[in-house]
């Protein structure tokens, strides 16, 4: 590592760390300090939450944007390019760009939604790569990807040309994503979000798989009818408070949603249960974030709230 990389790096180390800092005092008045002279926050105050829609559908600008806009939440909007104003059932650039405009995180979704686990390096350079680039066109900078279908992440060669364009990647297949990576016991020992071990496999939790809950799939998985899929919602955004303890925010569920509002499609979700979630997480002063509010932390090799 360069002298300069150093010095970027430690930037960045003391960027997270300020900004969590900032992040647990902004909300309140100074009243209580913890044993490092940092103010420990009621816990309620200290749940947070990150939004996501997959996929670019129109029926998310025209159901689902006016219910975040009624309690003042951003999402992030995962887009799938070749889909923009070309696909039935999807948003054009109108709507896109209206969605960057009023503070909400466009990121990337692939060209065409294609599952990356079987495919080959051209293939993946063009669906990976080119969607960067075609959001670019459009005036919009991305560093965030997310896998279709859950597929990918856990492939090398996959992950190895996600990384040649963005800072982090999304995944699903867990209620809550572990900042440092050290969460999930049964499937890896990590201590960090370092992409590889020493020796050179790819480990199972890092800035290129971070996890989310899907809403859709948990609904088609477990038959649940809209009350069973809002307790299940409130059990998700509350498994955080089993990890983020005296002030320190180590956890953080990140739900995907995909179809809002579509009638009978099993993969959508009902208008009436979206405002009902997202009144909940109002009425709980829970803070909503997007994934552009994650960064990587260079010198702890973790995850950070920015």
């Amino acid at each position: 590592m360069t002298d300069n990389q150093k010095i970027n790096s430690v930037r960045l180390g003391t960027s997270c760390l300020i900004s969590i800092f900032l992040f647990l005092l902004l909300p309140l008045g100074i009243q209580q300090l913890n044993n490092n002279g940092i103010q420990a926050a009621p816990q309620s105050e200290k749940k947070v939450v990150i939004l996501n829609f997959d996929d670019g559908r129109k029926s998310q600008f025209t159901e689902a944007k006016p219910i975040l806009d009624k309690y003042g939440f951003k999402a992030t909007f995962y887009i799938v390019c070749n889909y923009v104003g070309n696909k039935p059932g999807y948003m054009n650039w109108t709507e896109v760009n209206q969605l960057r405009t009023e503070g909400h995180d466009i990121e990337s979704h692939t060209m065409n939604h294609a599952d990356l686990g079987h495919a080959s390096k051209k293939s993946l350079e063009y669906q990976i790569g080119r969607s960067k680039q075609c959001l670019q066109q459009h005036g919009i900078n991305v560093t965030n990807f997310a896998y279709p279908f859950d597929k990918g992440w856990d492939n090398k060669t996959v992950v190895n040309v996600v990384s040649k364009y963005y800072d982090l990647a999304r995944t699903a297949s867990s209620p809550v994503t572990f900042l440092q990576c050290d969460g999930w016991k049964n499937k890896s020992n990590q201590t960090d979000c370092a992409t590889y071990t020493k020796d050179g496999k790819l480990n199972y939790a890092n800035k290129y798989s971070i996890r989310g809950w899907s809403h859709d799939l948990s609904r088609r998985e477990n038959s649940y009818d809209d009350p069973a899929l809002y307790d299940r919602f409130i059990q998700v955004v509350n498994s955080q408070s089993e990890y983020n303890k005296n002030g320190a925010i180590k956890a953080i569920p990140i739900i995907i949603y995909h179809r809002a509002g579509d009638v009978d499609i099993d993969y959508s979700t009902n208008l009436d249960l979206f405002n009902k979630e997202m009144k909940y997480l109002h009425d709980g002063n829970f803070t909503v974030l997007t994934m552009a509010n994650l960064a990587y932390d260079k010198v702890s090799n973790s995850l950070c709230i920015k």
